[in-house]
Formats: structure tokens, C-alpha cells, sequence
């Protein structure tokens, strides 16, 4: 008992030296951190050069449009444009600019058939203010946009003819590196064409001299302005030049082009496997192309209306020959990127209604060799360039070449 009544009387003694203030004094100070702080950027932005102000930009373009003026067999070839633009921004969210586009080649009897295009428009950022107050991009040219187009096109085929539209179309734009830009946009317009001025297929179509039409269109080039420029450029966060890639399924980005007097669209699907870890890759691929032109003209020729079909698989294989050196020099992996070459084999089913086939095989079953460019960007999309040609093994019409040659330039997403 008495040593509990101890324990007691001496509980508030040892609280209070526990608790008790140290009597020398402590002094606090700050000193200034000599390391100066850094922002780091992320790689979206880095790439899209979404923080750099802009407000010029010139533009060198491939353009990937629907093939509305010419059969389809000459799709391949016919629907790539070149072009010069300028866009200058009036107001962070809004801008004007123009371009002119060239497209051509050399059509059989007709000799050169070729196209040049002639535009103005006014574009609207509608995202741009929004992200700007956020603080995630400045006044510049990346962004979504709807826009007012119009435009004047002047053709050379069978017949010259001269074009006038006026429409709306819906895009969105990307800047990313130092000067490269890339566009997708699809819109809708009026057209009409001038007095006695008409294509080909326009007389296939009694004249009829104004249409509404939707069409798909893809950009892609470079860009010159005012911004300042990135000393280190992520070449690798676009190219994937550092990665590794197997395999791969492509999908051609669709082209298309809708009216109530013509259709057309086109549009692709391939895969890609590489054999080890060595620069050859076996590649497979089906190009489908449609067209249709409709008439209410009973007479022959050319008849009440046509349809053209053509389905195109070919079988590729593609020694990357610049690979191993790449993978030397530290610019690249074993991935299905650069330049290529190998022996190429294809078979072609042409269908058409109309009096433009002539002199065309219907059946096509090639041997031949091919050679492009290829490379993967922004890990879902790709650029394939390639050039082929195939010798006939089938029996052939007497009015029909023996060799099938076609450029292709195609852009799309890997799956």
C-alpha cells in the first residue's frame, strides 16, 4: 500500500521534468536553394509543340483526296495532290489561310490528265481558347477546327472543265517537330460547274451542272513559320526508331467521296511480320477501290449508269536493307521501318460497266518486284511509299498491256 501511495505523489514530479523546457535557445533560418527549378515537359507536348506560339505557317503538302474525276483504275496513281498553303492567325481561335494543289499523270490515249486546285478559307479553332485558359497549348496551329472552304478547280481529261465549290468541313490540324504537319478533315459542299465547262463524267451525267457532295481528305508535309525552333527534337517519340516491332496490322485511312451522281471510295488493310530478329519481313495486302457514276441516259454508249469494282491482294517479300546499318549507328531497331525491296506477286479483279474500260485486262496475275519507303508514326500510324510491277502470266485481251505498274502512296493507323 505504501509503496502505491509513493508511486502517486511522485507521478506528477516525473511529468513535469519530462515535459520540462530545455533552456538553451534554438534559432530557425532559410537559406536560399541554389538549384534552379525546372519544368518538366511532358511528351505530347514536346512532340506537338503544343506550348509554342505560332502565327505564319507555310506548307508543303501530299494530299490523299478521293479519286472523283477519273476511273477507278486509275486510283492509284491519280489521287495524290501537291501543295503550297499559307495560314495566318487573326485571333488565337481563328485563322485564314489559302493553298493551291496540283494533281496528275499520264492517262493512256488521253495523254496528261491533271487537275489544279484553287482555295480559300477561314477557320475556327473552337477547342483553342478553352485549352489556352487551361494552360495546356498557346496561340498556334495544332488543334480542331471547323472551317468555310471555297475553292476553284481546273481539269485537264478528255474534256477541260472548270469547277467552283463552296462548302463547310470539320479537321483538326497538328504541328509536331520542328517543321512537320499532318491534317485529316472531311467536309461538305456545293459545286458547280462552269457553262460548257464539264468532266468527262459530267457528260457521262446529261450536263448536270451543280451537286452536293461529302469528301474525305488527308494531309501531310512540312511547315515553315515563325515559331522557335527545338534543338532537342524527339525524333524517336514520332518514328519508334527505338522499338522493336514484330509485326504489324495496317489499315489504309478510307477515301471517300459521296453525291447524289457519283460514289467512290477506297480504302485498304495489310499485315506485316518479320521473319526473327534479321531485315526481312513478308508483307499481305487487299486494296479495295468502288466507283459509280449514275445516268438516266437509255442511249449506247455509254448506257444507264456504271459501277467500277477493283480488288487488289498482293503478297510483298521486303528486305529493309539500311536496317542493320541503323542499328549500328544507334538511329534504329529491328522494327518494319525504312526502305525496302524484294520480289512482289499480285492478283488484280477489274469490274466495270462502262465505256472507259477499254483496253483494260479484267483479270490481272502478276509476278514482278517492288520497292518503297516505309516508316510508323506516333505509334499508330504509318507511311507506306511503294512502286511495283508485275508481268501477266494470265492470257490477256490484244489491246492490253502485259505489265501492271502502280505508285502508291498511302497513309493509316496500325491496329
Amino acid at each position: 500500500m505504501k509503496k502505491f501511495l509513493y508511486f502517486f505523489l511522485f507521478c506528477p514530479l516525473l511529468w513535469h521534468t519530462a515535459t520540462a523546457q530545455d533552456s538553451i535557445p534554438v534559432t530557425f533560418s532559410q537559406e536560399q536553394d541554389t538549384i534552379t527549378k525546372q519544368r518538366f515537359i511532358d511528351r505530347y507536348e514536346n512532340v506537338f509543340m503544343t506550348k509554342v506560339p505560332t502565327r505564319h505557317m507555310f506548307k508543303l503538302s501530299l494530299t490523299f483526296a478521293p479519286n472523283y474525276l477519273f476511273t477507278v483504275d486509275n486510283n492509284a496513281l491519280q489521287t495524290l495532290f501537291y501543295g503550297f498553303g499559307y495560314e495566318y492567325k487573326i485571333a488565337p481561335a481563328f485563322s485564314i489561310g489559302t493553298d493551291v494543289q496540283l494533281n496528275g499523270g499520264w492517262g493512256g490515249k488521253l495523254g496528261f490528265n491533271g487537275v489544279l486546285d484553287g482555295n480559300v478559307y477561314g477557320r475556327w479553332y473552337y477547342d483553342m481558347k478553352r485549352r489556352i485558359n487551361q494552360g495546356v497549348s498557346v496561340s498556334n496551329f495544332t488543334g480542331n477546327y471547323l472551317a468555310i472552304v471555297g475553292g476553284k478547280r481546273w481539269g485537264k481529261a478528255d474534256i477541260d472543265y472548270q469547277l467552283t465549290t463552296i462548302g463547310v468541313e470539320f479537321g483538326l490540324q497538328r504541328r509536331f517537330l520542328n517543321n512537320g504537319r499532318i491534317e485529316f478533315a472531311i467536309g461538305a459542299s456545293y459545286q458547280r460547274y462552269s457553262n460548257e465547262h464539264y468532266p468527262l463524267q459530267s457528260e457521262y451525267a446529261l450536263h448536270k451542272a451543280s451537286d452536293f457532295a461529302i469528301a474525305s481528305r488527308t494531309s501531310m508535309g512540312l511547315a515553315f513559320g515563325d515559331w522557335k525552333r527545338n534543338k532537342n527534337v524527339p525524333v524517336c517519340e514520332v518514328f519508334r526508331c527505338d522499338e522493336n516491332v514484330q509485326q504489324q496490322w495496317k489499315l489504309l485511312w478510307p477515301k471517300i467521296y459521296l453525291s447524289s451522281r457519283f460514289v467512290q471510295g477506297a480504302i485498304g488493310l495489310a499485315y506485316e511480320r518479320k521473319f526473327g530478329s534479321g531485315p526481312l519481313s513478308l508483307n499481305g495486302q487487299v486494296n479495295a477501290d468502288y466507283a459509280r457514276m449514275v445516268s438516266k441516259r437509255s442511249a449506247q454508249p455509254p448506257g444507264p449508269g456504271s459501277n467500277d469494282l477493283q480488288i487488289w491482294p498482293a503478297l510483298q517479300l521486303r528486305y529493309y536493307f539500311q536496317q542493320k546499318e541503323a542499328m549500328r549507328r544507334g538511329l534504329g531497331g529491328q522494327n518494319l521501318s525504312g526502305m525496302y525491296f524484294g520480289p512482289h506477286s499480285d492478283f488484280v479483279y477489274y469490274q466495270s460497266e462502262n465505256v472507259f474500260s477499254e483496253g483494260r485486262q479484267k483479270r490481272h496475275l502478276g509476278v514482278g518486284a517492288a520497292a518503297g519507303f516505309q516508316q510508323t508514326l506516333f505509334k499508330k500510324a504509318y507511311i507506306d511509299v511503294s512502286f511495283n510491277a508485275s508481268h501477266n502470266v494470265l492470257h490477256r485481251q490484244p489491246d492490253a498491256n502485259r505489265i501492271l505498274a502502280s505508285i502508291r502512296t498511302g497513309f493509316g493507323v496500325t491496329l
